[in-house]
């Protein structure tokens, strides 16, 4: 049976929490943590410049791309929602809540292996290729996300590359 005949379900949020701890524990596991978190930095700027063949970056302006960045991937579903506030010029507020691979990130990092953060590293390629800038991140969750909630909250401190 051809593709097209038969539509594809939409994939379970579960899924791809369930593939991501496999990945990212199978590559801490064989080139260790700091190797492995290389590897998924990587794999966030060759995800953005897909990305970038599938939306158009009207702004060049840094709170506009990471917004950009963060319709992008509540559209696909890999969280619920995400709030930016804009702080100062060069400071976001990034809430998310409902991301989808919550409960293998906490269970990566407790295992002392490296979560992929798949928003985080796909919004540190847009913020290099489109603005020239790093971010600095600061944790602002209160208290452990957890799976039940899937929230987080970040400020990220915007810095130009040297």
């Amino acid at each position: 049976m051809r593709y097209k005949e038969r539509p594809v379900r939409p994939i379970d949020p579960r899924f791809l929490d369930f593939i991501n701890y496999g990945i990212c524990k199978a590559l801490s596991e064989r080139y260790g943590r700091e190797a492995a978190a290389e590897v998924f930095r990587r794999a966030g700027e060759i995800e953005f410049e897909e990305l970038k063949k599938l939306i158009e970056f009207k702004s060049r302006e840094p709170y506009e791309v990471l917004r950009t960045v963060g319709k992008f991937l509540e559209e696909m579903g890999y969280m619920a929602e995400i709030r930016l506030t804009k702080v100062e010029e060069d400071e976001v507020i990034i809430e998310m809540s409902g991301v989808s691979v919550i409960e293998s990130s906490i269970r990566l990092t407790q295992e002392g292996a490296s979560p992929s953060h798949i928003m985080t590293n796909l919004m540190f390629a847009a913020l290099k290729d489109l603005c020239n800038l790093r971010a600095d991140i600061i944790d602002l969750t209160l208290e452990q996300p957890s799976p039940e909630t899937g929230y987080a909250k970040e400020k990220w401190v915007l810095r130009k590359i040297e």
